[in-house]
């Protein structure tokens, strides 16, 4: 059986191994960028099922430069924004434009993600 593949694009070392950490022990195939760049390569060379991915990398919306390619590349892909309060407003507006669901941080892997 095929794991699900997400693209975990976020530039803060413990979220990034913590998600990818829970992700991976619920049976997902997680595949880490640290910066937009490398979110950027990897979406134009690899197949994702799912980019969830931090708003704020380092600029504030660079998330929406990650979204908004992965949008154009694999227009299949469910594709999640984490933000925190400060940048919820901002966030907010990425549901109209291109992300599928905004995810406030922090967020609890059994509540909001694995639903068995």
């Amino acid at each position: 059986m095929r794991k699900h593949r997400i693209l975990l694009a976020d530039d803060t070392d413990d979220i990034r191994i913590a998600f990818q950490e829970g992700l991976e022990s619920h049976g997902f195939e997680v595949v880490p960028a640290a910066t937009v760049s490398g979110a950027l390569r990897l979406i134009s060379t690899e197949s994702f099922d799912v980019l969830l991915s931090d708003l704020h990398m380092p600029d504030a919306c660079d998330g929406f430069t990650v979204v908004n390619a992965m949008r154009h590349t694999q227009p299949n892909a469910v594709t999640l924004v984490l933000s925190s309060y400060p940048v919820l407003q901002a966030a907010m507006t990425a549901l109209p434009l291109q992300a599928d669901q905004v995810l406030v941080k922090p967020i609890g892997f059994a509540e909001k993600w694995i639903r068995s």
